[in-house]
This record gives C-alpha cells, sequence and structure tokens, in this order.
C-alpha cells in the first residue's frame, strides 16, 4: 500500500476516500469503488510507494477524461480545490411537514462524506429542556399545533402563521449556535428541519460556505400519501398529520414564498435521485465560482 503526501501531513491510500471523492464529483458509488480499484491497482503496479496529492489529482483526472467522465473530472477539480481554502460545507434542508427533509439530508450526507447531520427538532428538544413552557410556549408544540399555544396580536394575523413563525424566530437562534460551533471547529455539516425558512439564518458567512434549498410537494394527494409511508414502523400517526393537513399546507406556503423572496433554490421534491442531482449540481456550480 502506497502513501499520499500533502503540504501537511502524509497517509496511507484510501479506496473508500476516493470513491467518496468521485461521488462528490457525480460518479455512481458502485461505479466510483470501481475506479478507485483501478487506480489503486495502475499506480501499485507501478510500484509506486509514495504520490504527491497534487500529481493523484491530475491523475485521478487524467483517468475520468479518459474514460469519458469529462463533466465528472471537472467537478472533481471544483471539489478538490475547494477543499483546500479550509472552509466547511454546511447545508440547511428546510420545508414543510413530510416533504422528505431527514431523507435527503442523510443521503446528502452520505453522498459528500458529512457524518454530522442534525434536525432542528433536536435542535428545539435541548431548548425546551431549558426553557419552561410558560415562557415560550410555542416551543413547546409541533410547528403545526403551535397555534394552540398563542393568540396573535391582532384577529387579521393569521394563527397558524403567527405561532410558526414565532417558533422559528426561537429555534433560529439555536440553528445558529450550531452552525458557529461548526465554523469554530472546521466540521463539514447537514442540518434538516422546518425551522430552516430563509431569512431567520445567516447565511452569508465569512469561514463557511452555507447552502440553502428548500423542498415541497405540490400534489396533495401524494403528500398525504408520504404521511401514510412514513408511519409505517414508527409511533407517527399519519392521522394526525392528516387531520391538520390544512395548517402544514398553510405552514408550507409561507417557507415557499420566503424562498422566493430570498432567492433560495426550491426542489419540488417528487423523485430522492432527482432531489439530490440538482442539490449536488447545484453545490457544485456555486463552488467552481469560489475555485
Amino acid at each position: 500500500m502506497f502513501t499520499v503526501k500533502t503540504k501537511k501531513y502524509r497517509l496511507p491510500f484510501s479506496r473508500g476516500i476516493l470513491a467518496r471523492s468521485l461521488t462528490r464529483a457525480g460518479v455512481e458509488i458502485a461505479e466510483a469503488y470501481h475506479i478507485a480499484e483501478e487506480i489503486r491497482d495502475m499506480l501499485e503496479k507501478k510500484k509506486t510507494e509514495e504520490i504527491n496529492s497534487e500529481q493523484l489529482m491530475e491523475i485521478i483526472y487524467q483517468f475520468l477524461n479518459d474514460k469519458g467522465y469529462k463533466k465528472e473530472a471537472k467537478n472533481y477539480l471544483v471539489w478538490r480545490k475547494f477543499r483546500e481554502l479550509g472552509k466547511p460545507i454546511i447545508v440547511l434542508i428546510g420545508g414543510g411537514t413530510g416533504t422528505g427533509k431527514s431523507t435527503i439530508a442523510f443521503d446528502l450526507g452520505y453522498r459528500l462524506g458529512i457524518r454530522s447531520i442534525i434536525g432542528t427538532d433536536t435542535v428545539r428538544e435541548v431548548m425546551r429542556k431549558m426553557i419552561s413552557k410558560e415562557l415560550l410556549p410555542t416551543l413547546h408544540a409541533s410547528s403545526f399545533k403551535a397555534y394552540s399555544r398563542v393568540e396573535p396580536p391582532s384577529p387579521y394575523i393569521n394563527r397558524t402563521i403567527y405561532a410558526f413563525e414565532t417558533q422559528v424566530k426561537y429555534v433560529s437562534v439555536g440553528a445558529e449556535a450550531v452552525i458557529s460551533r461548526a465554523e469554530q471547529e472546521g466540521i463539514n455539516l447537514v442540518i434538516d428541519g422546518i425551522h430552516l425558512v430563509p431569512g431567520y439564518i445567516d447565511t452569508e458567512k465569512e469561514n463557511s460556505k452555507i447552502f440553502h434549498f428548500i423542498l415541497y410537494l405540490k400534489n396533495k394527494e401524494e403528500y398525504i400519501n408520504r404521511f401514510y409511508a412514513r408511519s409505517y414502523g414508527t409511533s407517527r400517526k399519519a392521522e394526525l398529520y392528516v387531520k391538520e393537513f390544512k395548517r402544514i399546507l398553510e405552514i408550507q406556503d409561507f417557507i415557499v414564498n420566503k424562498a422566493k423572496e430570498h432567492g433560495v433554490p426550491l426542489i419540488e421534491n417528487n423523485s430522492l435521485d432527482d432531489s439530490l442531482d440538482f442539490i449536488m449540481d447545484s453545490m457544485t456550480k456555486e463552488l467552481a465560482k469560489e475555485v
């Protein structure tokens, strides 16, 4: 086994690490491992004992081009060059209840090799333990039932949205703290949750690169089917969500309008693969501008 030398350290060549880099560039997972094996075997046949990371990058780039992966080769360079900047990547996946945020976050984390994935419901749960129900009542209810804990200052204000927006303001403070911690430690991070509403979290950071995406579902029948599908094998009762479906839609519309207002990409999440491909392509294009 040969080693890879960088400016700061030496590491044994890892087929898994290379394969993960290739999946970030858009190569299918199975093919990425196959290519990583081919490159490893090629270098071992040359009796390579140590190789500079820049040389290895050029070899991989040329190998991908020769295999016909021209777009992926370019993407590979983009991700490698951005990595050299030393900035952590933070991805925010927002959207209404049941739109597939957690599933997208998990699969995206796998593709990007990001192990730190946290939901805003976890942030809210921590805040609940610290702040009493009497002090912040909306914090102690689900997003679409928070309306039962508070009265808007005017009868002309939508009660559902007023309560949800109040909850978002509180949870955003916790989410900002998580982001700040990731920046300090240089950790890549994926956060998902309904509370990631555009305009409530600062995404313009000097010490990290933050991406924000909003998922939504347009087809109401498909939306309701999602509640029954995700309730299987869990304690989530689909009937609870169906009963509150009107309020869930109101909140989704509010989030979508905020995304349009702040220029945050909207993704109609009908297909997991299509949504992930859109996110990966959008991130790569944005990173290309920086490197």
